[in-house]
Formats: C-alpha cells, structure tokens, sequence
C-alpha cells in the first residue's frame, strides 16, 4: 500500500481505511514536523500540534477536497497551527505577565484585585470542566513544571497519553481564551502596568 499515490490514498481514506491514513502521516510527517519545530522551537508542543492536524484531517476526511496531493492541505494546516500556537503564546504572555504583577508584594486598588482573584477564579473554573486525570496532568506540567516523562512517571501513564491529555487541556484553554476574555486579560494587565500601584 506504501506505494499507492496521494489520490489513491485519499480514495481509500475516505472509505475509513485506517492503514491509507497511517501511510499518509507517515509520509508526511517528517517534512511537517521540520516546518512546525522551525516555527515553534519547541519538541512537545510541535508534536501535539502534528498531532493535531492529523486528527483534523481523519475527522474532516468525507468534507475535505484533496487534488494529486495532501501536500497543499497539509502544508496550510501545518502554517495556521503554527500561527495559532503564536496568538495563543501572546495570550498566555500577557496573562501570565498580569499574573506576575499580582504576585509581586505591591498594593494595587480594591479593583484590580478584585479583578485579579475573578480572572485566576475563571481559570479555575475552566480546569475544572476537564476530566480529572487531565487536571492533574496540566498542573503537574503548567504549575510544577514537570517534563512529559517526568509526569509520565509519577502518574503510571504511557508518555502518549500524557501528550494527549496536555493537548485536550491546551485546546479547551485555547478555545476560552479564543472568546471575549483576552479583553478581561488586557484590561488587568493595563490596570497593573499603567495603575497607581
């Protein structure tokens, strides 16, 4: 089957044909990941992001218009993963900068902290709609600063399961960040940065 083209490939995965998925990734798997980790600099992040359009690319394979090649789709894929992983680090920059300020020994207005215990509440609030094992696999790597093996390790879990289960956090965060919090983030951080603290 390794030797089947592009077109022929995407015939059979459209008919749900696991192994025709299997030898797309593979093909293309190296030449993706190279794009994203130039991009990214960063192992974990650029392998769930491949992870990611693969998974996009099985769920949307009967809507998708694929032509000679998944090269073009892929490859557009790979870009729009890669910007999004770019908002989504200024996003979480800007919220962990305003986090920062919060902990630092100043006295900001009622207000602002205020605002800051309803933000870091929300946060909360959001880890807390994921399954259990997903929760604690997130704080261990966001808050504790555990390594995928380390985590991997201490939970009994396979390394794959604990990428998947950081990469259901990070889009689940992503798709709340994506809403019209990032005015809430800004507003906190421009209250600590340019306030009478």
């Amino acid at each position: 089957m390794e030797h089947l083209s592009d077109t022929e490939l995407w015939l059979l995965l459209q008919q749900d044909n696991g192994q025709a998925f299997a030898i797309v990734a593979r093909r293309y798997e190296e030449q993706l990941y190279r794009q994203i980790y130039k991009r990214v600099g960063d192992e974990e992040d650029t392998k769930d992001m491949l992870q990611n359009i693969y998974i996009t690319l099985w769920t949307r394979r009967n809507s998708l218009v694929i032509e000679n090649s998944f090269a073009p789709y892929l490859t557009r894929a790979a870009h729009y993963a890669i910007v999004n992983e770019y908002l989504f680090r200024k996003k979480r920059a800007g919220f962990e900068s305003a986090m920062a300020l919060l902990d630092e020994p100043a006295h900001p207005p009622v207000e602002d902290a205020l605002m800051a215990a309803e933000l870091r509440q929300e946060f909360e609030d959001e880890l807390l709609k994921m399954p259990k094992a997903v929760q604690e696999v997130f704080r261990l790597s966001r808050q504790e600063g555990l390594s995928v093996r380390e985590i991997a390790v201490q939970l009994g879990l396979n390394e794959q399961t604990v990428r998947n289960y950081l990469s259901t956090a990070l889009q689940s965060l992503r798709a709340y960040l994506k809403k019209d919090n990032l005015a809430f983030v800004l507003a906190l951080a421009s209250a600590c940065w340019f306030g009478d603290l």
